[in-house]
């Protein structure tokens, strides 16, 4: 009987420790990411390097590592970014809480035809890693959905909003997330939510397009409506949110494939963009006690001067310096900085200078 539990026990150890393994979805290649061209990276002897983005939700800390590295890797909530030397096979990683392991591009990395598709140098390639959550308190889970909106303005990919939509969805149906907080927490996640469905069928419009130019030519009518319709859910994402700069580069290269198509007519070749009204700005106040932290101060816009939750929008949040930088809807015609509950902060009698100045 004892030979039998220890068995037992043994094979529980193995299967936790399988699942608790840090696993590979994907690896694709991010052709319309114009990173690695305008701010390139080179290697000693002067090659220009591949950047990989490394998307890892919920867990910080891990290493990367390999002689096919450049350079230190760079961590903003979400995604590690790693420059390779072109040519680069495969990456190592490690993590105090997990078993490590290898990357194997080839692996993953393939075209239509099975064959592996080459690390080359001035490309963007995006690794999505299946990742264990730890987190397991109220504040924890919403902390790590707030580092994704505190640095979407970094990200043009769908797989990020995802991410950051996942994390929110793990907030809000933890048992303790407060009830009277879960109308703002929403509106935080629905705007990410809503970046993310444009961005997905922008992204499957170029796939769409790319794959009818290799089946059947550059100038068919499928490359030319594929090509409309990412034109119009990239125009969208510029138009909406300027203040992710990425969306930019990516409407000018889109509108380059496009305007070079024999369909496109003189209104096409006409590139028109409307931007609403971009408002930067910052936050300041002194007084007495320990300020609050200002990247725990998020903007929301407002249709009157009178607050009401139901119908106001989180817009932005404030930097760790105190600025901001928002778009105002169309709809809305005030803005208000708040924070949570928990952090906010006591102004006494002898506080002074509280104030938002608008730029």
């Amino acid at each position: 009987m004892r030979k039998i539990l220890l068995i037992s026990l043994c094979l529980l150890a193995a299967g936790f420790t399988q699942a608790q393994e840090i696993k590979v979805k994907s690896i694709t290649w991010l052709q319309n990411d114009l990173a690695a061209r305008t701010h390139p990276r080179l290697s000693s002897d002067g090659k220009e390097c591949a950047l990989v983005r490394i998307a890892v939700p919920m867990v910080k800390e891990i290493q990367f590592s390999n002689s096919f590295m450049v350079g230190d890797q760079e961590y903003i909530p979400g995604e590690y970014k790693v420059w390779v030397y072109p040519g680069a096979k495969k990456l190592k990683f490690r993590h105090e809480n997990f078993p490590s392991g290898e990357i194997i591009f080839a692996d993953y990395l393939k075209d239509e035809a099975g064959n592996p598709i080459p690390i080359e140098g001035k490309n963007v390639y995006r690794i999505e890693l299946d990742v264990p959550t730890i987190a397991t308190t109220f504040e924890e889970l919403i902390d790590i959905a707030r580092e994704y909106s505190r640095n979407y303005r970094e990200h043009t990919e769908s797989s990020y909003y995802l991410a950051a939509v996942t994390a929110y969805d793990q907030a809000i149906g933890h048992n303790d997330c407060p009830q009277a907080e879960r109308d703002a927490i929403y509106q935080e996640r629905n705007r990410l939510a809503a970046i993310r469905k444009t961005a997905y069928f922008r992204e499957r419009s170029d796939t769409l397009a790319r794959k009818a130019e290799a089946e059947k030519g550059f100038e068919s009518d499928d490359v030319y409506k594929y090509l409309s319709g990412e034109y119009k859910f990239i125009s969208k994402l510029v138009e909406e949110y300027p203040e992710v700069g990425g969306f930019k580069p990516i409407q000018d290269e889109v509108h380059g494939r496009l305007v070079q198509h024999p369909k496109a007519s003189d209104i096409v070749r006409q590139e028109v963009t409307v931007q609403r009204q971009q408002v930067t700005g910052h936050v300041s106040f002194k007084n007495e006690y320990e300020a609050i932290p200002f990247n725990s101060l998020s903007v929301y816009a407002s249709p009157t001067a009178k607050i009401d939750r139901k119908n106001c929008r989180l817009i932005g949040r404030v930097r760790s310096d105190g600025t901001f930088t928002i778009v105002v809807p169309d709809d809305m015609k005030y803005i208000f900085v708040d924070g949570e509950k928990k952090q906010a902060h006591y102004v006494s009698p002898k506080d002074t200078d509280i104030h938002i100045v608008i730029h």
